[in-house]
């Protein structure tokens, strides 16, 4: 093979490569994929849904095994007070509270009011039926009250960040602390990426 002919299979090969590495940065279409798969975003700079999905699941079941719940008869009356939004993300976290509040009454083990709870303003019904003064206000027996906050690190190139879920569920008369859970969740890389 000549000097020639070997500069040329030499172009041809770093533009195969290159024409091989522009085919496979396409941008993909989009697509539905379960909240729950292995194939959701993770995004290191903010919180994903499926990081309030595990956080309600731990959190939940946590609480329930609580002694307030194990009880025969009475369902305890919860009202969901709010969740401190304490990282550098902007997000709602009714998308906490709401599966929070899904998760305990699919255990039938406690009762969710909405006399005293943060959501209360979005049922317009009660809010009909109390203008007419047809409604007593339940007094709950116990609140959830909850705070996200975040912790970062980095070490040269990989960066990592930690979201504290914690939830207390104090008694509205004693205003004791009946239950205290935490759930991290950490998330480590050098950019987003699929899977978690």
């Amino acid at each position: 093979m000549t000097k020639k002919s070997k500069i040329f299979a030499v172009i041809a090969a770093a533009a195969s490569l290159a024409v091989a590495g522009c085919a496979s940065r396409q941008p993909q279409p989009a697509r539905y994929v379960d909240s729950g798969s292995p194939e959701t975003v993770v995004s290191l700079e903010k919180v994903n849904v499926q990081d309030f999905a595990m956080a309600a699941e731990a959190l939940v079941k946590d609480m329930l095994m609580e002694d307030a719940f194990a009880e025969t008869g009475k369902k305890p009356v919860i009202a969901l007070s709010r969740v401190m939004n304490d990282t550098s993300n902007n997000f709602d976290t009714a998308l906490l509270t709401d599966k929070v509040q899904e998760m305990i009454l699919k255990s039938r083990k406690a009762t969710v009011s909405m006399s005293m709870s943060v959501d209360r303003k979005n049922d317009s019904v009660a809010e009909d039926v109390a203008a007419l003064g047809e409604t007593e206000t339940v007094i709950p027996d116990m609140t959830l009250i909850g705070t996200i906050s975040e912790i970062t690190a980095r070490e040269k190139s990989t960066r990592q960040v930690s979201y504290v879920f914690k939830m207390r569920l104090v008694g509205t008369r004693t205003r004791n602390i009946v239950w205290m859970g935490e759930k991290v969740i950490t998330k480590q890389g050098q950019r987003d990426s699929v899977g978690w």
